[in-house]
């Protein structure tokens, strides 16, 4: 299982606008195949940070979704926004269990 998780900051004046942006994206991950979660979520604490947190079953799957038309779409949108800063780290993960 590939897990990646990390932030992306934008001014703040550009967050509702990623919001908008990033939102068709995520509908259309979550129908990829081998898409386990794919979500976005606004920081609590830090104005225009965004959270995302991503599984894929595999490497293999994670691959086609950087060829779709919906991230076509929002890299094409995201050149209009203000970025100031993030990180996104990708994990192998050998074993999943629930927790709750």
């Amino acid at each position: 299982m590939i897990v990646i998780i990390g932030y992306l900051d934008f001014h703040p004046d550009d967050a509702d606008k990623f919001a908008a942006l990033v939102k068709p994206l995520q509908e259309a991950s979550l129908k990829e195949p081998g898409c386990v979660s794919y979500h976005f979520s606004r920081d609590l604490e830090v104005p225009g940070r965004f959270r995302v947190a991503e599984c894929w079953e595999n490497d293999a799957d994670l691959g086609p979704h950087f060829q779709t038309a919906a991230m076509a779409a929002f890299q094409a949108g995201m050149k209009d926004l203000r970025r100031t800063g993030g990180g996104v780290w990708k994990h192998s993960v050998s074993d999943r269990s629930k927790m709750m």
